[in-house]
């Protein structure tokens, strides 16, 4: 009789153990997009920009100066990586040249305190103080260890000059960052795991460590936790609005941002079934996505940053009412394989 007991319970941990297991299967089959087709389509010519050869994560529009910097070399979860020399580029949307011509060229960064050997960046954005545009970029160092430089954009050089390191315990992970005032901006952890087996086990179990946090200029405040995937992030100025990616959940969140900045209230999240990497802010207030509509092509893609594997890229718009309901939602762009490969900014 006690062996028969023995056996039920075995056998009923063994169906627990084989239904969860089958749980996990399911949710990242549906999570990594195994098995989605990609139908091709673009507006207009694709060209490329010639320049950035190691990875570019991002690049920060300057509107006023037709200019934009780019980031190259980014390393993330892969030590593998860290002989990569990270570099900023500057590319001119005015320069004369043919289509096939276009650059962008690499501007030097000056300044005593800089380390050149520990500069990975990744995100960044952009705040104009006293006529100079000072730009904040997160930084990985050969080590996976994480903090934000500050550069002044000197355009006699052109050449950025290195100010100042922010470092504090809460940039976790940082992926991306938004300005909101001199010396201020809001940005992302996209996890809490500092290798690719780690993030690997938080991405099957559905750890939620994303988070954001408000840098006053002193000291970090948390804004929100318990995200997936937590990425792109832009703010509307005008309006004290907050609009953020969570790749994990393909979706995207607009908040309202309370006026000392220590707190956001969610006005709307619009299901964007694709896992949106950085976002960009239009004059008209809508939102443009670059995505991975494939995840788990994307994922191989990033961890073979110098190799052959390719991923489909797909750029979204989303437009919302005064509430900030969306109320469209496009496919600009989307192709399997094509000139822009794992796509991280459109």
């Amino acid at each position: 009789y006690t062996y028969i007991i023995i056996f039920r319970s075995m056998g009923k941990l063994l169906v627990a153990i084989v239904i969860g297991l089958c749980a996990i299967a399911w949710r990242v089959h549906e999570n990594m997009d195994m098995g989605r087709t990609i139908y091709n389509h673009r507006p207009g010519i694709c060209r490329e920009v010639h320049g950035p050869v190691k990875g570019s994560e991002d690049m920060e529009l300057i509107r006023s100066e037709g200019i934009a910097f780019v980031t190259s070399g980014v390393l993330y979860l892969q030590p593998s990586r860290a002989h990569i020399e990270g570099k900023m580029f500057l590319y001119d949307f005015n320069q004369k040249v043919g289509t096939d011509q276009l650059k962008a060229k690499e501007i030097p960064i000056k300044g005593d305190s800089f380390d050149q050997d520990n500069f990975h960046p990744h995100g960044l954005t952009h705040w104009v103080v006293n006529g100079v545009i000072r730009l904040y970029v997160i930084v990985h160092d050969d080590e996976f260890k994480h903090r934000s430089r500050v550069f002044d954009y000197d355009p006699k050089g052109p050449a950025l000059i290195h100010k100042k390191t922010i470092k504090h315990p809460t940039f976790i992970r940082p992926n991306d960052l938004v300005a909101v005032g001199p010396d201020q901006f809001i940005f992302t952890n996209d996890g809490a795991a500092q290798t690719e087996f780690t993030n690997t086990l938080e991405i099957l179990v559905g750890y939620n460590a994303g988070s954001v946090y408000y840098w006053d200029g002193k000291d970090s405040h948390k804004l929100l936790s318990g995200m997936g995937g937590t990425n792109g992030i832009v703010y509307d100025n005008e309006n004290n609005k907050l609009f953020i990616a969570e790749s994990y959940y393909k979706r995207l969140n607009a908040y309202d941002l309370s006026k000392d900045k220590k707190s956001v209230t969610q006005l709307s999240t619009v299901n964007l079934y694709s896992g949106c990497d950085n976002l960009f802010l239009d004059s008209d207030g809508s939102v443009y996505g670059g995505c991975h509509p494939v995840l788990i092509e994307a994922a191989k893609s990033l961890g073979d940053c110098e190799g052959e594997a390719t991923s489909p890229s797909q750029i979204l718009r989303v437009r919302f009412d005064k509430e900030y309901t969306a109320t469209a939602i496009s496919e600009i762009y989307i192709n399997q394989v094509g000139c822009i490969q794992t796509l991280s900014y459109n």
